[in-house]
């Protein structure tokens, strides 16, 4: 995205429609899931007049942690918390997630999220989701304002 006023008309848009969603289930009845590590992702046909930006429902409730990632090619990825609470990072932040906050993860920048209560964001992307432009973070991995110390710390914290 070129600017700021872009990406709040962006959020505008997809927020108005994702307060319209009574039933997250609904929406995605018959929509084949893919097993991602962010939990089951559904691609939902585009519901609005958006034809630049892609729309998914990402189902976190099984997980205790996604996986580090980041997007390139000038892809922007904005998260709108459904139902459920939860941590997100993004680069160096953090973000309590409870039903009705949107995140913006800025240009290249690595995020993950720690779902804690029954986590479903709708996820958009703009431009269009591509998989080859979300890049996999390791954990030795210290660009792309990714803390790799910090991550590795919060998934031992988890499994103990």
């Amino acid at each position: 995205m070129s600017s700021n006023h872009e990406v709040d008309q962006v959020v505008a848009a997809w927020t108005a429609y994702t307060d319209t969603i009574q039933d997250w289930e609904s929406l995605v009845e018959g929509i084949e899931p893919k097993q991602t590590d962010c939990g089951p992702v559904y691609d939902v046909p585009n519901p609005i007049d958006r034809p630049n930006d892609t729309f998914a429902i990402a189902d976190m409730r099984n997980l205790e942690i996604t996986g580090p990632h980041y997007h390139t090619n000038g892809e922007t990825e904005i998260y709108i918390v459904l139902t459920g609470l939860g941590r997100l990072f993004v680069g160096y932040d953090e973000t309590e997630l409870k039903p009705g906050v949107v995140s913006v993860t800025p240009l290249d920048t690595t995020h993950f999220t720690i779902p804690t209560e029954n986590l479903v964001l709708a996820v958009v992307n703009t431009p269009p989701f591509n998989s080859d432009n979300a890049v996999s973070v390791t954990e030795t991995d210290t660009e792309h304002k990714f803390d790799a110390k910090q991550y590795g710390e919060l998934k031992q914290g988890l499994a103990s």
